[in-house]
């Protein structure tokens, strides 16, 4: 299909007027429709996730449910709706006080974006069956606490599964669950529990954080050093304000636990830290545990698809890594 006859047949789909190219109208003309519309969306992985999104406010009839069930927020998916309709060029749902209800052209969407979506599953399916002897694993870690952990899992696997192809994604402001969903990753570390029945979860060890200062110092101090925030979730920030006093430490906002503690290094402050990452400088006197100050704890669970075809290596990795 080229690109000037996707170009017609979505001018057609989006304007209502035939292409004035000698093709007939009729079964012929909708055949290119279909088909151009199902190509154009099916090249850009990314559109991917947008349908996704379209299929769950259709089918819960809610933005609001929808965000519920993929585990973002509601602007999240009001901005992938309004992504796939500048796409389209075209009006998706009507919006009203009883959710959100299809449109025409929504409602001429969703059988492509219901057959779209089962291809993608079929693609990536088919692929790894291709290479059965050779499953390629990918790994993902919401939290950058667990690069480490994330480390040590591809070692045991490289030790006990021999050279088993796989990839580790450390890219933190990715959704875990829908990236697992989506067949973007395999087997994900993240600090939430799946919304819904689709993905399955196994709990790893909670994550114990100890604050941690470049100078000796108690929680009970007048002044405080800098708090280095690593931004690490909902329950951690809930910890946070049970730990630290009332605006006791002005707070430099610092995402990657690695940097954030680099950071701590050369120019001083405190921060919540995981045990095994400071020891090493706790030992030899570079940083030292605060006084009076209590240990946090993160949640951490095993996410991945049951349906998936590294299901079954995936639960070996767990119960072997576990062990």
């Amino acid at each position: 299909m080229s690109s000037i006859a996707r170009s017609f047949a979505f001018a057609e789909f989006r304007h209502g007027v035939g292409p004035r190219v000698g093709i007939a109208p009729g079964q012929t003309t909708k055949k290119i429709i279909d088909f151009a519309i199902t190509i154009e969306l099916f090249c850009y992985s990314m559109h991917i996730t947008q349908l996704h999104t379209f299929l769950a406010v259709t089918e819960s009839g809610s933005f609001h449910l929808a965000a519920e069930r993929l585990n973002i927020t509601q602007a999240a998916v009001s901005a992938r709706i309004r992504q796939l309709e500048t796409i389209l060029d075209v009006r998706l749902f009507d919006r009203g006080r009883r959710g959100a209800a299809l449109t025409e052209a929504g409602r001429h969407l969703r059988p492509h974006a219901e057959s779209i979506t089962r291809q993608w599953r079929t693609v990536l399916e088919d692929t790894r069956r291709r290479f059965s002897g050779r499953v390629f694993l990918r790994l993902g870690s919401q939290l950058s606490i667990w690069d480490r952990l994330l480390v040590d899992l591809t070692i045991w696997i490289e030790t006990k599964l021999d050279k088993l192809p796989l990839t580790v994604n450390f890219d933190h402001d990715m959704n875990m669950h829908e990236a697992v969903r989506n067949g973007i990753l395999d087997l994900a570390l993240t600090h939430e529990l799946p919304v819904g029945a689709d993905l399955a979860h196994a709990p790893f060890p909670a994550e114990r954080l100890v604050l941690v200062a470049d100078k000796p110092c108690s929680l009970h101090d007048t002044e405080l050093p800098l708090f280095v925030n690593f931004e690490l979730g909902a329950e951690y920030d809930a910890a946070l304000g049970d730990a630290l006093p009332k605006g006791a430490a002005q707070h430099i906002f610092l995402g990657n636990c690695t940097m954030g503690l680099h950071y701590l290094r050369q120019r001083g402050g405190m921060a919540y830290a995981p045990q095994p990452m400071v020891q090493d400088d706790l030992q030899a006197g570079r940083l030292v545990a605060v006084r009076d100050a209590p240990d946090i704890e993160i949640s951490c669970h095993a996410v991945y698809d049951p349906e998936s075809p590294a299901a079954e290596l995936v639960k070996r990795v767990l119960e072997g890594f576990a062990a």
